[in-house]
C-alpha cells in the first residue's frame, strides 16, 4: 500500500513538474520600427534570437538618411510573426546621384596635314590657293573669325563684319541662334586661335574667294607655340568631334598634302571622330547646355 501511494506522488510530482516548464515561443511580436537604422534592428533580433530577416533596399541620395528604416514588407506593427517565416524590411541606401559625363578636349598629337610653303608663291587672290599671315581681331565663335587682313583682300571681303569662314566645316551655333555643341566648338577654336604664335590662311582654287554672305572663304593654319609647323585648324576642331564635313563645294579637292587633298584629309578627321565617338558624335554631354530644358544653361556660359 506505501508503494502504491509513493508511486502516485512521484507521478503527481512530474505532472507538476512538467507544468512549470516554459512553452518555447514559435512567434515574435513585430515592434514599431520607425527612426531606427539598420544596425539598431539588427540589435533587437540578435537579443529576439531571431534569425530569420532580410533587407532590401532604397536609393537615397541623402547622405543623412542612409541605414534608416522605410517600412515592413511582410507584416505590420503588433503583429505575432512566425519565426520559422522570414521577415522583409526595407531600409534606405545612400548612394551617389550618378553624374552626367561631360565631353572633354583630348590632348591629341597632332597628325593632319601642314601648311607647304610652296603656296607661298600662288596668288591668293587670283587664281587662289596661296596664303598671308594675319591677326586675330576677333572669334566669333567655332567656324568664324575676323582678322586684320592685307589690304587687298579686306577690299575684297564685303561682308560688313569682315569675317572668314572656314572652309569644308560646319560647327553649331553659339552666337545669335545657340545651339547644343556651339559652345564647345567656339571656346576650342577660339582658343586655339588665340594661342597660336602666328596664324595663316589660305584661298582655295576650287571654291570662290567669298561665300553668300561676303565672308572670305579660308584654311586656317596655325603655328601654335613651340611648333615649328604651321597645323590646320579645321583639320583639328572637326577631329575632336566638334565640327562636321559640310559645305564641300569643290573647296580642298585640287590642293592637297601628302597622299590626301584637303578635303580627304577632313574627312579623316571626320572618321576619326565618328569611330571613337568623340563630341557630337559620342554619349557624352555638352557641358553647356541644359538638357532639361533643352535651351543653353548660360550658369555656365
Amino acid at each position: 500500500m506505501k508503494r502504491i501511494a509513493n508511486t502516485v506522488v512521484i507521478i503527481i510530482l512530474i505532472v507538476l513538474l512538467s507544468g512549470c516548464k516554459t512553452t518555447p515561443e514559435t512567434t515574435i511580436e513585430i515592434p514599431n520600427f520607425s527612426g531606427n537604422t539598420e544596425s539598431m534592428i539588427i540589435d533587437y533580433f540578435d537579443v529576439e534570437e531571431y534569425e530569420n530577416y532580410q533587407f532590401e533596399y532604397m536609393d537615397t541620395d541623402d547622405e543623412d538618411l542612409d541605414g534608416l528604416f522605410v517600412e515592413l514588407v511582410n507584416a505590420d506593427v503588433g503583429d505575432a510573426f512566425d519565426r520559422e517565416d522570414t521577415l522583409i524590411i526595407t531600409i534606405l541606401r545612400y548612394q551617389l546621384a550618378q553624374q552626367p559625363e561631360y565631353f572633354q578636349v583630348l590632348d591629341m598629337e597632332y597628325d593632319g596635314p601642314l601648311l607647304d610653303e610652296s603656296f607661298a608663291s600662288i596668288d591668293y587672290l587670283d587664281p587662289r590657293g596661296g596664303y598671308f599671315e594675319v591677326t586675330l581681331v576677333q572669334c566669333t565663335d567655332g567656324d568664324t573669325a575676323v582678322f586684320d587682313y592685307p589690304s587687298d583682300v579686306y577690299e575684297a571681303i564685303t561682308s560688313n563684319a569682315k569675317s572668314t569662314r572656314f572652309l569644308n566645316m560646319d560647327t553649331e551655333e553659339s552666337t545669335n541662334t545657340k545651339e547644343e555643341w556651339g559652345k564647345p566648338g567656339s571656346l576650342y577654336t577660339c582658343g586655339l586661335l588665340e594661342g597660336a604664335e602666328s596664324i595663316v590662311l589660305q584661298t582655295d582654287p576650287g571654291d570662290n574667294l567669298t561665300g553668300t554672305y561676303g565672308r572670305l572663304l579660308a584654311w586656317i593654319w596655325i603655328q601654335l607655340p613651340e611648333e615649328e609647323d604651321y597645323q590646320l585648324l579645321n583639320y583639328m576642331v572637326v577631329k575632336q568631334g566638334l565640327a562636321q564635313v559640310k559645305f564641300e563645294f569643290g573647296a580642298g579637292e585640287t590642293i592637297s598634302y601628302g597622299e590626301y587633298t584637303y578635303n580627304e584629309w577632313m574627312h579623316i578627321a571626320e572618321d576619326y571622330a565618328i569611330e571613337n565617338e568623340l563630341g557630337q558624335w559620342g554619349s557624352k554631354l555638352d557641358y553647356y547646355w541644359d538638357y532639361e530644358e533643352n535651351k543653353p544653361d548660360y550658369s555656365r556660359w
